[in-house]
């Protein structure tokens, strides 16, 4: 039982997020559980249907009437008409019976900065603003936050018949722990002593408890939190620092208290035996315990399939959080089952926000294996199911449109995934705002791709804008800051301009030491760029000498297996090639490539990748016949799995031609020069440096053939 009343918080959140949160923080520091929107999971179907369920559960509903109207559903509802969601809440509430507190915002109240609304939407909330006015005992008009925490808090009085069944509760608990100290302990002390620590007895008690209700829904609001993070993730790395940000902000609780108490809070829950199969699986997954997160919410979704009648929601809850236990493993096999079963339980027609969330979690795990083509081939069905649903600008519709640009991205459809970002970054702005972190996030990707487009300086200015904004947003020290600064010094890199980046990653490094930890995978994977721009200077003992300290730490902090790891070790076999010490390189690349095809698969693109660097190790060392072998075999995998268009295969035959070149056989070599340079001018366009650089190896050939 939750020892905290439910009150929903309505708001139209672009324009009041900022007042919603001063509202929430009130009502907490009231003794309730604010709950909106924004908060709990909107995909199980129409959102009607789910905000239905959730004031169902709550006790009231306080609505902030603003000037914006918002997001809409599809259709007009058949209860009320032409309603936005915002006002759907109220109305429904009323409906049912619950109270409904409306605090209406006067056009000098101080609002989130948004863009305007058409006319035809401000003249609806302007109807539904005069509908208010009409009726003098449903509405506060309020001019200032101040305004707004003092209505809330004058409130006090029609919430507090809410709390009686709390009281009750907390009092019994009180009670019987203060019975458990013992009459010895009572008789002992005088009446007004005894008096005081009952009351302090009362309090700790009541606090301690309502801690625990808070960290248990925490918990359990992690998962689905994640998700959804993971679903608009415009690079590779964990998303653990922006869940425990979000979180924090959400439930009002400190960030760096969050981190501390949550995952402790887990680990108790995973081991209690009075929670649900459910709630231990999410206890072990926020543990990091992600073997048996996978196998008690396997134990979970049997229990739900086995209820009379079938539980099919709780079924498919289940196995996501299996699927993304398995994921957290890097069992991409047993992960990509438990989508697919859950897949199964979904209809499209029938529930499109369901269907589309567990095609984002498929999508993910095709996007892990390397099948960029596939991953975005069904990230195109999600876009159109929520679009369909929710509208083509509603938050989740925009989140796939960034997945979807992020996989065209990674297939190296350079141009497309620039459009793809640009236009999903004017429609953010417009409907989210410029400081959103999604514009941000998509604006990163963008930048992303404008470096591999070999447009440098661009992305260059455009990481600088990302960062500056996020610094201003969310901080110097945020984890997504910090990203950008790793970003931005990544540019430089591939702009040669070594020294600054250099001097960009050392900075960088000594800041995540201090604010996410020495061993923190973002601060390993900003030392492993360190250690590379290094190697581009030509300093390749002192970036040998760092990738192999480097290696110790992600072997024993990440595993041996983990693609991270593995990433440092191939850095490592570059370094010792750059040295020519091939056999050492050599035997690097080959148990790289052994680990890779076990965990990862043969025809992933790390896999191929490495296979080509051990085919570059052989040429100079003059093994011709496996070397060439090598880049036959994987050219025909990269052709099969990537596509002629990609850039690894690009990049391959290229590789393959300057290998052929050096044993002379340059007939075959020009065949794979002109393939790469034709299919690079295509693909990337004549100015790209790639281009060039092909182009260069084709006249290079045909001079030395004419001779």
């Amino acid at each position: 039982m939750n020892p905290r009343p439910l009150i929903f918080v309505s708001a139209v959140s672009r324009e009041l997020r900022s007042a919603r949160q001063l509202v929430a923080n009130t009502l907490t520091f009231l003794g309730y559980d604010p709950i909106w929107q924004d908060i709990f999971e909107t995909s199980e179907g129409d959102l009607r249907g789910v905000l239905r369920r959730q004031i169902s559960r709550c006790k009231g509903v306080v609505q902030l009437v603003g000037r914006c109207y918002g997001a809409e559903p599809p259709q007009p509802t058949e209860e009320f008409g032409r309603v936005s969601y915002t006002q759907y809440e109220a109305l429904y509430a009323r409906k049912i019976g619950k109270k409904v507190w409306y605090l209406f915002l006067d056009e000098g109240f101080p609002a989130d900065a948004c863009v305007d609304e058409p006319e035809e939407l401000r003249a609806l909330q302007i109807a539904y603003r005069d509908r208010l006015k009409a009726d003098a005992h449903l509405y506060h008009p309020l001019t200032s936050l101040e305004g707004l925490e003092a209505s809330v808090l004058k409130l006090r009085s029609d919430l507090v018949h809410l709390r009686k069944g709390v009281k009750r509760w907390a009092a019994a608990v009180a009670i019987l722990l203060v019975m458990g100290l013992g009459v010895n302990f009572w008789l002992l002390r005088w009446q007004r002593r005894t008096s005081e620590q009952m009351t302090e007895t009362q309090q700790t008690v009541v606090s301690v408890s309502e801690e625990m209700v808070r960290l248990r829904e925490g918990i359990m609001q992690y998962v689905q939190l994640e998700a959804k993070l993971r679903e608009s993730q415009t690079e590779t790395g964990p998303v653990r620092d922006q869940v425990y940000e979000q979180l924090g902000r959400q439930m009002n609780i400190n960030v760096a208290l969050l981190r501390e108490k949550l995952p402790e809070a887990a680990a108790k829950l995973k081991d209690t035996p009075t929670a649900t199969a459910l709630e231990r699986a999410s206890g072990a997954y926020v543990a990091n315990d992600y073997g048996e997160a996978e196998r008690l919410a396997l134990q979970a979704a049997a229990e739900a399939k086995n209820a009379a009648p079938a539980r099919a929601a709780d079924v498919i809850r289940a196995l996501k959080l299996a699927g993304f236990a398995a994921q957290k493993r890097i069992d991409y096999a047993s992960a990509m089952a438990h989508f697919r079963e859950a897949a199964a339980m979904t209809d499209r027609q029938r529930d499109p926000g369901q269907w589309a969330e567990i095609q984002h979690a498929i999508a993910d795990v095709l996007i892990d294996q390397g099948q960029y083509r596939e991953a975005a081939t069904v990230l195109q069905g999600a876009v159109e199911a929520r679009a369909s649903a929710f509208g083509p600008e509603h938050p989740d519709t925009l989140r796939s449109r960034n997945r979807l640009a992020y996989a065209l991205w990674r297939q190296g459809r350079y141009r497309e995934a620039d459009a793809q970002f640009r236009g999903l970054v004017a429609v953010e702005e417009r409907v989210l705002g410029s400081q959103d972190p999604e514009t941000l996030a998509s604006e990163n990707g963008l930048a992303n791709a404008l470096d591999d487009e070999g447009k440098h300086s661009s992305a260059e200015s455009e990481h600088r804008l990302v960062l500056d904004a996020r610094t201003k947003v969310l901080g110097p020290e945020n984890p997504e800051t910090l990203k950008s600064r790793n970003n931005l010094a990544l540019a430089l890199n591939r702009q040669q301009k070594y020294a600054e980046a250099e001097k960009q990653f050392r900075k960088l490094i000594a800041v995540e030491k201090r604010v996410l930890g020495p061993e923190h995978p973002e601060t390993l994977r900003s030392q492993r760029n360190l250690f590379v721009t290094l190697g581009n200077q030509g300093k390749h003992a002192e970036a040998e000498a760092g990738f192999r300290d480097l290696l110790a730490v992600e072997e024993r902090v990440l595993g041996p297996e983990h693609p991270d790891t593995l990433g440092v070790r191939k850095n490592l076999g570059y370094a010792l090639a750059q040295q020519k010490r091939f056999a050492e390189a050599e035997s690097q690349f080959r148990e790289v490539i052994r680990i890779e095809t076990k965990v990862l698969g043969p025809e992933h693109p790390a896999t191929l990748s490495s296979r080509m660097a051990l085919a570059g190790v052989l040429s100079q060392e003059e093994k011709y016949v496996e070397a060439n072998a090598e880049c036959r075999e994987v050219i025909t995998l990269e052709e099969k799995v990537l596509g002629p268009e990609h850039p690894s295969t690009i990049s391959s035959w290229y590789a393959f031609a300057y290998q052929l070149a050096r044993q002379n056989k340059t007939d075959e070599a020009i065949q794979f020069a002109r393939r790469a340079a034709s299919a690079a001018e295509q693909a990337f366009g004549q100015d790209h440096p790639d281009t060039r650089k092909y182009a260069q190896l084709v006249q290079q050939l045909d001079s030395k053939h004419r001779q």
